[in-house]
């Protein structure tokens, strides 16, 4: 059962943000809250079919719901961040930090490396060091493509292409690039943050995963309504466009409580870091569909090389628990 809750999640949440990006021109914020619709209906099918019943205790349903406020947040600084600097180096800016706050939340509240040997204490930090190492190399991989190349053809809301620099703006659109790339870095660190952070309170409360994944979708709902609100961004989308963005949020509702699971049984550190396994799927669907980096080129060499190496420190802390 292990094996596949961590099979579901990897491939749940390796695939629903590249779905959510598939649709050009349609505004982060539109994006983020159609995804949250999707995920409470999922969250609601879920609580139902398990046949638990929901209380409003502050175990049982407000520290969740602070988490799901949390993970919104994260994952609206996710989308900015791939929107700035393309899927694959986004995911891989953001996973090292999800792994590091995600280890840290396990053994400062949950006494996790507690009971680790010395030798299991030193594979898991090899591994460790392997999952760091493969995300860096994606991180550091440069492209020679305008860092707004998310997704091929995008065009901006109002549909019409921007004219291309002349030669005496030049400079300029280096300089915005540059710019470009910092903000996404800021956002994809901002990500890494909110998203190792998210589902603590949910396993803090002690509470049956159906349960405690209901008011975690609700507060991402609640999040993510606040958040689009106040925006004056078109929230009324096309049926196609509503209904890619709502499959996108079932997708991450499905990984979501399949992680809810799988940290129960391994724990917050290893659980966590073997979901970031994703990476491997939607950094490979940034390069060859996206083609952020382009693929055959000397960064997307560097990024499949990276996702290589991370992945057989993922595979090796999976085994090790």
């Amino acid at each position: 059962m292990t094996a596949l809750l961590a099979l579901i999640t990897v491939v749940s949440w390796g695939t629903w943000i590249p779905l959510a990006q598939t649709v050009p021109g349609v505004p982060q914020r539109s994006r983020t809250f159609y995804v949250t619709v999707g995920n409470i209906a999922f969250a609601a099918v879920a609580l139902v079919a398990s046949g638990n019943h929901l209380s409003f205790g502050w175990r049982e349903f407000w520290l969740p719901f602070a988490g799901g406020l949390v993970w919104t947040a994260g994952n609206y600084s996710a989308f900015r961040a791939s929107e700035a600097i393309g899927l694959a180096r986004a995911a891989g800016s953001w996973t090292p930090l999800n792994i590091i706050a995600a280890f840290a939340w396990g053994a400062l509240l949950f006494g996790e490396l507690d009971s680790f040997s010395a030798a299991r204490f030193a594979l898991v930090a090899s591994a460790l060091v392997l999952v760091l190492v493969g995300v860096l190399l994606i991180v550091s991989s440069q492209d020679e493509r305008p860092a707004k190349a998310l997704v091929p053809g995008a065009v901006p809301a109002s549909g019409r292409k921007p004219a291309g620099p002349t030669s005496a703006g030049q400079a300029t659109a280096t300089s915005t690039n540059a710019g470009s790339y910092r903000g996404g870095l800021l956002w994809a660190s901002a990500a890494g943050v909110l998203w190792g952070s998210y589902f603590v309170p949910a396993q803090w409360a002690k509470v049956p995963t159906q349960v405690a994944n209901f008011p975690l979708a609700l507060g991402i709902l609640t999040a993510g309504f606040a958040l689009a609100l106040p925006a004056a961004e078109p929230v009324r989308l096309s049926l196609r466009v509503t209904t890619v963005q709502l499959t996108a949020g079932l997708l991450f509702g499905i990984g979501n409580l399949a992680l809810l699971g799988l940290v129960s049984r391994v724990g917050t550190g290893v659980g966590f870091t073997i979901a970031q396994l994703s990476l491997l799927v939607n950094a490979s669907i940034g390069i060859w569909v996206f083609k952020v980096p382009r693929p055959g080129s000397r960064a997307a060499n560097i990024a499949l090389a990276g996702i290589l190496v991370a992945g057989v420190g993922g595979g090796l802390i999976g085994a090790v628990r």
